[in-house]
């Protein structure tokens, strides 16, 4: 694949991201949450992210309506009233203290259980021409990915601005300047997943062909096509209960998927993979892995063979942006649009306000 070429498939997949999931603190006290929560009422909002916290609770972000919390019995909303500005959540993690982070354009938001803290990042200035022509809506600065390394630094992946590591008090760029170089002459580096291995490594996904990048703590390590990775286009990254990292690509090559446990194994089409675009990545309690594509639904993969979902209401022909499972092996998952539901082994229940 030459260059032209390259960042052709690069420009459209930020068409794509702007496609998915189309200041004075405040506090959220108990009473406030009491006359947010709206019942068995179903989310508003198109979900598009979804989260299982430590206390079994499901979490869900919404690309116009804020956030939802689900304790199996109801669902409660928060929004800018309540401290969580912005109405588009890209991304939701959890802390070594329990904190919930939420990404989103405006920095992250932090939810101790009873209120929302604001926590701005560094803003990098990237005003080109051809950025400002091509991409007028894209923000940079927005935080796509979170997570925490075994030193309990955090680690902030943007869409577009590479990546920042905080310490609680100071934050450091990081892979600003890996893959290929744009039509302006800058790399805009995408980091939409970052996972932590059994070892406590860092994984960076970079979508914007600069691989996967390593972190030990110490020094980063990248990989490429030329190290086994089946392409350079890195959208998701997830380590399953064996400690084996998965990952899943835009689908522009052969394969849509890879391993890694001390080598590279890639699997595509011809292996019986159903799509090669993976956007998603989650492991059930059987070892079988559920794989969304941005391009159809479901598939799942028992370590063998790969066969498309089907439940009694039939296939899935949806772009599937986020799969998860709760304490009770139901399976969500959602296309950050009209899907949003859940598989409770038979069935797949319409979560959504579509059929209200």
């Amino acid at each position: 694949m030459n260059k032209i070429q390259s960042k052709q498939i690069l420009l459209l997949s930020l068409i794509f991201i702007l496609s998915d999931c189309k200041g004075q603190n405040q506090s959220a006290t108990d009473e406030n949450q009491e006359t947010k929560q709206i019942g068995r009422e179903k989310p508003k909002g198109n979900v598009c992210r979804g989260f299982l916290d430590k206390d079994n609770n499901l979490w869900f972000g919404t690309s116009d309506a804020g956030a939802y919390k689900y304790d199996s019995s109801k669902f409660i909303h928060f929004t800018e009233q309540d401290g969580l500005w912005g109405k588009k959540i890209s991304c939701i993690y959890q802390a070594d203290n329990e904190d919930l982070w939420f990404g989103t354009a405006n920095g992250v938001f932090i939810f101790n259980g009873t209120e929302f803290t604001h926590l701005n990042i560094p803003e990098t200035e990237i005003s080109t021409d051809w950025l400002k022509k091509s991409y007028p809506a894209v923000n940079l600065n927005e935080v796509q990915s979170i997570n925490q390394d075994k030193n309990g630094i955090f680690w902030l992946g943007t869409n577009g601005a590479g990546a920042y590591s905080y310490d609680g008090k100071t934050f450091t760029h990081h892979l600003s300047e890996i893959g290929d170089l744009m039509p302006d002459g800058l790399y805009h580096n995408i980091i939409q997943s970052i996972a932590r291995d059994k070892n406590g490594n860092l994984w960076f996904a970079s979508m914007s062909h600069g691989g996967v990048s390593k972190f030990d703590g110490e020094n980063f390590t990248h990989y490429g096509i030329k190290d086994g990775l089946s392409d350079n286009m890195v959208r998701t990254i997830y380590t399953d209960s064996k400690g084996v990292i998965w990952f899943g690509f835009n689908g522009n090559r052969n394969s849509g998927l890879t391993s890694y446990n001390g080598e590279f194994n890639a699997y595509g089409e011809k292996d019986g993979l159903c799509n090669p675009s993976v956007r998603s990545i989650y492991e059930d309690k059987y070892g079988n892995l559920w794989l969304g594509s941005g391009r159809n639904g479901l598939c799942i993969f028992d370590r063998n063979n790969f066969k498309e979902f089907e439940s009694k209401q039939g296939k899935i022909n949806s772009g599937i942006l986020f799969i998860l499972g709760d304490r009770e092996d139901n399976i969500w998952f959602g296309n950050g649009g009209d899907l949003f539901g859940k598989y409770d082994g038979k069935n797949v229940i319409d979560m959504t306000r579509k059929n209200k």
